[in-house]
This record gives structure tokens, C-alpha cells and sequence, in this order.
């Protein structure tokens, strides 16, 4: 078995150049010999993880946050599918937010993940499907592994990019922080939506997500009721509603009880599709590629996780 690590050196701040040199030795006694890719800007480990799948690698082990495996997760798939149907996907979390593990019940600590990977299991598990508005307004797709939302999280990315707090806070803190400090000044927006191809309806609403995973800003428990398996997106919009309460309510989605709010709908869906006069910013998987009109779709049971 062929085994590539592909690594995003700038994650965690750069923390994880810092204790790269530590991972490699651990990951050389837990999963044997392999070859090592560095990433160097944005989306490049979408190329060099076809670049391995098409050199033979059978395995691919992701080192860095949550976009950065998201990256991975897009060179891996193509046209809907496993680029190869025999290859298999692990991951190292080291990153900020670290959210996609937290749906898998796995730790924190990058030893432990390390650990596992010498004897971890092959599970099928679903992707989301994006077609989504780009900035330059053509439309493109992206895969994703853990949330896609819309709204204030699009939002929270674009102020997490631009501050200077990424340096001193930890994902939990920085996330909070981010979304306290944003939704100050984000509205409730119109959108236009479907459920499953059925009739076109309409809500203001300042937070909309399809989850795949659980948790996503940073430890939040979004989606408690998510599977990574059963087919299905869990579709949570948060209905037009005022500061105060939006803020009373927000330690609550931590803690994952807020499905029984009145101000949220809930439903699982297989396919949601999203428009809006106004700007509506995405988030998918903790990055921001572009905005409103886009449509989800959730992909069955096409990924080959070994972790």
C-alpha cells in the first residue's frame, strides 16, 4: 500500500511546521513508510492529492485544520465519485477549529489520532455536493466532509481571516469571539429555498447550515443529531430573530439543546437549494469560497474514511 501525507504547514497558525518533525516520526512508527507533499498556498492540496491518487498512492493521511481537509476531500472526489475506489482518506487534526474529529469521537490530541491510524478501520461514510455562486459569479462545485451554512458563519470566516486574535486564542475562544463580535453587525436576510424539489418558500433568517458532521466554530454542537452515514443533510435554519435573544441563546448550540428551540427549523433533506437578492455569504467546512444561489446535495456513502 502506497501512502502519501499531505501537509498544510501554515495551520494552526503555524504551529504545525512547528511540530511536523514530531508527527513524522510518530506516523512513521504507526503507519510505516510514505511520501510527503507540502502544501505552499490555497487550494494546492487539491492538486497534490490527485497527483498522488494518480501516482498509485492507496492511502492519503491529511495533516492540518479543517480546510485543509477539505481540500484533500475535493481532490479525492470528481464527478460525484471516488477519483479512486480503492483509496482511503485518514486524517491528523492540527488546525484551529478541528471540528470534523469531534463528529468522530476523536480526541484532540494529535498522538492519539496518530495511534489509532496503525490499526483504524475503512468507513464508508456520505459527502455534501455545493454548486455554489463564486465571487466572479460563475458556478462551481465543492465537496465537504462536515457543514455547509450560509449567512453569519460566511460572515465569521471572512473577520477570522482578517484578525489578528488567530495569533493568541485558541478555535473555541477565537470562534465565540468571532461570532459575538459579527453578529453585531450582521442582519436577518431574506431567502428564497427548497426542500427536496418541493414548493419554493421563503424565511429571514441570519444562520442557515446542512450538516453532515456535528460540530462546526470551533467546538460548536450544531448538528447533535447528524449522522455521517445514513444518507441524509441535517438542515437547521434559525428563524428571524432579535440580538438579544440570538445572543441569550448562543451558549446553547454549544451544548448542543437548542433543537428544541422554537426559532429553529429543523428537518433532514437530501437536497437544498438557496437564493437571496441580498449577499449571502457561504461557509463550507470553515472557509468561504462564495455566496448565495447554491444548492445541496448529499452523495451516499462515497468516501473510503480510514480513521
Amino acid at each position: 500500500m502506497k501512502t502519501t501525507v499531505i501537509i498544510n504547514p501554515y495551520a494552526g497558525n503555524g504551529r504545525t511546521e512547528k511540530i511536523w518533525p514530531e508527527i513524522a516520526v510518530a506516523l512513521k512508527q504507526s503507519i510505516g513508510t510514505f511520501q510527503t507533499e507540502q502544501t505552499t498556498c490555497q487550494g494546492d492540496a487539491i492538486l497534490l492529492t490527485r497527483k498522488a491518487l494518480e501516482g498509485g498512492t492507496t492511502r492519503i493521511v491529511a495533516v492540518g485544520g479543517d480546510g485543509h481537509l477539505n481540500e484533500v476531500l475535493n481532490g479525492f472526489i470528481e464527478n460525484d465519485v471516488q477519483f479512486n475506489p480503492q483509496a482511503s482518506l485518514s486524517f491528523v487534526m492540527t488546525g484551529t477549529g478541528c471540528d470534523f474529529q469531534r463528529s468522530l469521537g476523536i480526541s484532540t490530541k494529535w498522538q492519539t489520532t496518530v495511534e489509532k491510524l496503525k490499526d483504524a478501520p475503512i468507513r464508508q461514510i456520505d459527502v455534501g455536493k455545493v454548486s455554489y455562486t463564486a465571487a466572479d459569479k460563475t458556478k462551481q462545485i465543492r465537496y465537504f466532509d462536515n457543514i455547509a451554512s450560509f449567512g453569519l458563519s460566511g460572515a465569521v470566516d471572512h473577520y477570522i481571516e482578517n484578525s489578528r486574535l488567530r495569533k493568541y486564542l485558541d478555535g473555541t475562544m477565537l470562534f465565540l469571539w468571532a461570532t459575538i463580535k459579527t453578529v453585531f453587525t450582521h442582519p436577518n436576510q431574506s431567502i428564497r429555498y427548497r426542500i427536496d424539489d418541493g414548493p419554493e418558500e421563503e424565511i429571514r433568517t441570519r444562520l442557515c447550515l446542512l450538516a453532515n458532521g456535528r460540530y462546526f466554530g470551533g467546538a460548536m454542537h450544531a448538528a447533535p443529531e447528524a449522522e455521517l452515514d445514513d444518507g441524509l443533510l441535517d438542515l437547521l435554519m434559525l428563524k428571524e430573530i432579535s440580538l438579544a435573544k440570538f445572543l441569550w441563546h448562543l451558549p446553547k448550540i454549544y451544548k448542543g439543546t437548542h433543537l428544541e428551540l422554537q426559532e429553529i427549523f429543523f428537518q433532514k433533506v437530501r437536497k437544498f437549494t438557496a437564493q437571496s437578492s441580498e449577499q449571502v455569504i457561504l461557509d463550507i467546512d470553515g472557509e468561504s469560497p462564495g455566496n448565495l444561489e447554491a444548492t445541496f446535495e448529499v452523495l451516499p456513502r462515497i468516501l473510503n474514511l480510514q480513521i
